[in-house]
């Protein structure tokens, strides 16, 4: 239990920070179905007037554009809900891609989210994602009432509060805009990280490191060739068929064209092993080794060991960690914005669609079972996992 607490700490400490606030702060906060919890303020709206205004026509033409990328993005993340336990189904040994992110969990295939990432993190997507909402809203004369902080149970996030009264009243166009727009703001977001990862950050990292090779962190299943062959998570693979590789792509590159039943041979920290290749489950005409959770790895090189180079390769390898679990997150959390669920933007949406294509009585009712439909594929997709595992 203390090695728990101590691995943990700063999660349990942020946490009661948060109850403290809540405690403290008890007759200002008001609560929604008894695990909803808003706190409302006034800041950031002078900003938001003197931005929306300034450059209204630019926020406008966002906003329009916000509205085809918010229904394909509610296209997309529904089709691939569905795809993904139709795989789970399919292919019981899969992994599920739909998780829960949270600090300190592993998460399928990305790993560990360090939990001072994800707090950095989920401010800056939260503040982004509402003050986005917010901009737009006033760009189109809404009035914006309040700004504020929610939790929802142990989740942190932020809120915009406009008239809903005078939002209503206006165009269909214009309150898709409003709506996409938080959603689309993480998405933009997402790509304006992933740009600074490719063209500045991860270049000047791999300036200051040597390949040495790639490990993986979970077999695929233990039925597949590089567990029968003894191979142990975690160990360093430098090659293939006497063919030095320092990273997964070349190794990749080599096994591209190997089908099943080949035979390669595989180099690595501990020696040489002879493998005979499976059948891909996803391509049946691809041999397959049966890893994942795949993972380059290097040393650093000498002058970036010491002093201020050691300073810099520290700093650096921190900001390409916080970008990389930035833009997972942001791209994340915008999509899921954009499911047709009750309360999230997509469920505003679609419910703004459904009224509009058949009135509001008929169309409330068609939101309604879409919304619980969608949230019970949800559920399913994170459950389904867990219950396969038990039986």
């Amino acid at each position: 239990m203390i090695d728990f607490i101590l691995k943990y700490k700063f999660i349990f400490l942020f946490y009661a920070i948060i109850i403290l606030f809540l405690i403290l702060n008890r007759k200002k906060i008001e609560t929604q179905a008894k695990i909803i919890f808003l706190y409302r303020m006034k800041w950031g709206l002078k900003w938001m007037d003197k931005y929306s205004q300034k450059f209204r026509e630019w926020v406008i033409l966002l906003g329009y554009i916000g509205v085809g990328a918010g229904f394909v993005g509610l296209v997309f993340i529904s089709y691939l809900l569905i795809k993904n336990l139709v795989n789970l189904i399919a292919q019981p040994a899969a992994t599920s891609g739909v998780s829960l992110v949270l600090p300190g969990v592993d998460v399928p295939g990305l790993g560990v989210l360090p939990f001072w990432y994800w707090l950095i993190a989920i401010f800056i997507i939260a503040v982004v994602h509402e003050f986005a909402h917010g901009i737009v809203a006033r760009a189109h004369n809404v009035e914006v009432k309040n700004t504020g902080i929610v939790l929802l149970g142990p989740i942190i996030g932020a809120f915009v509060e406009p008239n809903e009264e005078k939002l209503g009243k206006e165009t269909d166009i214009k309150r898709y805009s409003v709506l996409a727009a938080g959603a689309f703001a993480n998405i933009l977001l997402a790509g304006l990280v992933l740009f600074l990862l490719v063209i500045v950050t991860n270049p000047l990292q791999q300036r200051m490191v040597e390949p040495t090779g790639f490990t993986f962190d979970q077999y695929y299943s233990e039925d597949f060739p590089i567990a029968e062959a003894g191979i142990k998570t975690g160990t360093l693979i430098t090659g293939i068929n006497d063919k030095h590789t320092t990273d997964f792509q070349q190794f990749n590159n080599e096994l591209l064209c190997a089908t099943p039943g080949q035979k390669i041979e595989v180099s690595t920290s501990g020696g040489k092993y002879d493998i005979t290749l499976a059948a891909n489950p996803e391509n049946p005409e691809k041999g397959f080794l049966g890893i994942q959770q795949i993972r380059n790895e290097f040393e650093v090189k000498e002058q970036y060991q010491t002093g201020f180079g050691k300073v810099s390769y520290a700093v650096l390898d921190w900001t390409n960690g916080f970008f990389r679990w930035l833009f997972i997150l942001s791209f994340g959390i915008g999509l899921f914005n954009l499911l047709p669920l009750p309360l999230v933007d997509g469920g505003r949406m679609a419910q703004v669609f459904f009224h509009r294509l058949k009135g509001k009585d008929k169309g409330e009712k068609i939101y309604r079972k879409t919304g619980l439909f969608f949230l019970l594929l949800l559920l399913v997709n994170l459950l389904y996992p867990l219950f396969a595992k038990l039986f």
